[in-house]
Order: C-alpha cells, then structure tokens, then sequence
C-alpha cells in the first residue's frame, strides 16, 4: 500500500509512512517464503510421484515377462545368485553336429504344381522360361475308414481224413471279425503306450472309423495276452543265460490290492512280472538256482540273501550324499567333505578302468587297489551320524561296490532298471494297475515282449504279425 502525499509532509508523517511501508514489506516477505516452501514441498511430492510411477510400471514389466521365464529349482536360483562364476551357455556346444529331421530314403508320389500364365497377384502375364525347385513333404492320411474284406473260403472232402478241408485265413484269429492288425493295435496303445481303453475307442473311432466297445478291447488283449504264453516262456528261460541282469521292483495295484511289479534287464532282454510280495523269492524264483550271472540293484535287503554274484549301484550310493549338499543352510563341513571324498574316488574308478578295458588281470589289480582306498575312506573317523551310517553300508558292500571294476558285462549304476520301470510308472498313473491278477500277468508279459523286441531291433506289429498268423484259422 503506498501512500502519496501532495505538499509538504512533516517529520512525523514520513516516519508513519516509512512504518507502514516496513510492516508491508515483511509481510510481503513473509508470504514469499510461505509460497517458496509450497513450491519446495510440490516440488518434492512430484519426485515421489516420480519414483513411483517408474516402481509400477517396473513391476508391470516384470509380471508380463515372468511365464516366459525359465523355471528354475529354488535350490539352483539360490546358488547361482551367491555364486559369482558365469553360467554355462545353454544348448550344444560350438561346432557340435545337427541332428535335424533326415531327407526320406523313398518318395510314394511326384505331383507337378504349374504356376499359370499369369501372376497371382497383379494379373500381368509371365515371361521367360519357366524353372523348378524341389520341395519334400512327409505326411499322413487324417482318416483311413476301416477295411472291411469278403473272404470265399474254398473246402474240399479229403476222403483219407473224412473230413473237409480248406486254407486257413491268416488276418484274424478264429470267431473274430477284428483282423490282427486291429489287436495288436490295441495292444500297443494300452500296453506300451500307456493309453486308456475310453482313449484307444476315441482313436479307432476317430483315425479309422472302427466302433469297439470297451469290454471287447479288454477281451482282445488278454486273448493276445494267452497266446503270447510260449513266447514269454522262452523269454524266461533266454534270461537265466544272460551274464549280468538289472533288478529294480515298483508298487503296482492290483483290484486296490498292493502288489509289486519286478524287472530284470539288460541290454538285450527286458522282463516284468506282478508279484504280490516284495522278498527275496521273486527273484530267486525267475533266476533259478543254476543262474550263474550277475546281479546289479540298489540296496534293499531283498537282494541280500540273493546267492548269485551281485553288484550295488552307485548312483543310489552319491544320490544319498548329494541330499546334504541341497538347500539352506550350507551343508557341515564334514558332510560335505564325505560327500566330495566319495564322489572323487568314484570318478578316480571310472578314469582308472579306461585304462585297464578288458585285460583281467589289470583290472583285478585295480579292484584291489580301489578296494583298500574304498575301505580306507569309510574307516575314517567320522562323527556326524548321517556319515557314519553310509560308511557302515560301504564297509557291508565293499566287494559288491567293486564288482563292476572285475566283470565287463556288470554297470556301475542301477539306471538300466530304473528306465526300465519308467513306462510302467506312467501307465501306472492312469490306469492305477490292473483290475485283476490275471490282468496284471498279461500286462507284464506281454510289455516284456514289447520292450525286448524292441531292444533286439524288430518291429513289434511285424514281429507279433508273423507269431499269431500260426493261430489264425
């Protein structure tokens, strides 16, 4: 507020006025720094806002990229942020082979595909001489109806025999209108496959417009089942030859009863059976008491009374050490120092018998040594618990540990059995076993087949063919 004054003004006017002017200053002042801590103030909540919007939209970025992520164990997440050493390269190697899709061995069909006159797409008409490429599809039929044959069935009287004869019809089995090629169709699907009988239907129904109730799919396996007896019965006796056998045993239910599918494999044979007991008896009773192999499994006490040569695995052995190693804490030092200790002279054994190969009498002198290191390491002085009990086990199968250093044909692992089960487990899974015992008898036997068969090379549709064209009438 300025006040103007005309003429002369006396001393004590101007020093009214000067104060007026002062007190308006300061509150001038006053509203100025008033208006300057608003603005700082503003100016602060504005940052703020700043920082998060950048934390939201931070956060939405990482929600839209996490299922694209790859999922990774807790434990490995864990010790690859408290490790500083770079990650492996994921995939192959540099340099390493391609393994894509081969180039077909055969072509069934050539079909020329002209390009026309003009261009597809402006209309304008093509020049110059025409050329090919080359392009190969492999594909299949989505729909194939079901193939449906009138068989005239000549007889003649054989007045020697007094009977009538004629030629038999190799494609089914007698009184059925499904020829072989269907059975053993379902036979595959259901037992090797793993598939449902609701499931094998849908397929028939759907690829070859084939309708075959569930109980008749039932009946076609079991039928197949009982005339593959001989052929299992074969294999039974083929495997009391063998050198050296796999054994590894899983739960299988049996009518919601607990029973125990058994296997017993090697490189050339694979055989199952359903036992409702777990002891000792099952493979004393598929070995027989003249087998003169070896026996590789894990440590469970129904292989101890065994009389047969035996070999422990050493995978199962590691498998148990490596569990202290996991998770949070770090492991005790002395748990881990066991661990490592075991795992290098595991390794040691391994490089040592790539020297020796098949000289057997190196690879004694190798056993020995690798024995006295073996029983050395389990004597040492050891407090925690957990490894006092594994080198108790050790020192129990010393000799059975070192068995694969002696023979060639014994592995130093179990994992021959443990794939073995593997498609077993699966069809476990959905199917929850088998709805009677001689159900699971002829699952068993007829997946030792399956899996032997392919083992040796042949193809089971062909090879099963040829077998039940003898019992076709």
């Amino acid at each position: 507020m300025h006040m103007i004054v005309n003429g002369p003004v006396s001393q004590d006017a101007l020093q009214t006025q000067l104060a007026a002017l002062l007190v308006e200053v300061q509150t001038l002042q006053a509203e100025n720094a008033r208006l300057q801590a608003s603005l700082q103030a503003a100016q602060q909540r504005i940052a703020e806002l700043e920082r998060e919007k950048q934390q939201v939209r931070d956060e939405l970025n990482t929600l839209k990229q996490a299922p694209f992520r790859p999922r990774r164990r807790k434990a490995a997440r864990q010790a690859h942020e408290s490790d500083a050493t770079p990650r492996k390269r994921r995939g192959r190697a540099v340099g390493h082979a391609g393994s894509g899709r081969k180039q077909p061995t055969h072509i069934d069909r050539t079909e020329q595909i002209p390009v026309g006159a003009h261009c597809p797409d402006c209309g304008q008409p093509l020049t110059g001489t025409g050329v090919t490429r080359e392009r190969l599809i492999e594909d299949i039929e989505p729909v194939r109806p079901t193939q449906v044959t009138h068989y005239e069935i000549e007889r003649r009287w054989c007045p020697h025999c007094h009977t009538y004869k004629e030629a038999p019809v190799t494609a089914a089995l007698p009184r059925h209108r499904l020829g072989l090629h269907v059975m053993l169709f379902v036979v595959y699907q259901k037992v090797a496959v793993g598939l449902s009988y609701g499931k094998i239907r849908h397929e028939l129904a759907t690829y070859f417009g084939l309708r075959v109730s569930k109980g008749e799919l039932s009946n076609l396996v079991a039928e197949v089942a009982a005339l593959f007896g001989p052929a299992y019965t074969r294999l039974l006796a083929v495997l009391r030859q063998q050198a050296a056998l796999h054994v590894d045993e899983t739960g299988w239910r049996v009518n919601g009863d607990n029973h125990w599918l058994w296997v017993f494999v090697n490189d050339v044979i694979t055989l199952y059976i359903v036992s409702h007991s777990r002891g000792s008896k099952v493979p004393k009773a598929m070995l027989g008491a003249d087998f003169t192999g070896s026996v590789i499994s894990d440590f469970y006490s129904a292989y101890a009374p065994l009389d047969y040569e035996k070999g422990k695995c050493w995978a199962h052995l590691l498998a148990e050490t490596h569990k202290w190693l996991e998770g949070r804490p770090p492991p005790e030092p002395e748990r881990l120092q066991f661990h490592q200790q075991l795992h290098q002279l595991f390794l040691e054994m391994g490089l040592a018998l790539e020297q020796v190969a098949l000289e057997a009498a190196a690879r004694e002198t190798l056993a020995q040594e690798m024995r006295q290191r073996l029983q050395d390491f389990a004597q040492q002085a050891w407090t925690d618990a957990d490894c006092q009990r594994v080198a108790k086990r050790i020192l129990k199968y010393l000799d059975e540990l070192l068995l694969w250093l002696r023979k060639p044909e014994v592995d130093a692992t179990n994992n021959a059995a443990e794939r073995a089960l593997r498609p077993a487990v699966v069809t476990r899974k959905t199917s929850f076993g088998s709805h009677s015992k001689q159900g699971a008898l002829d699952f068993a036997r007829l997946l030792s087949l399956i899996r032997t068969w392919e083992q040796q090379g042949l193809d089971f549709f062909t090879h099963a063919h040829q077998l039940l064209s003898p019992s076709s009438s």
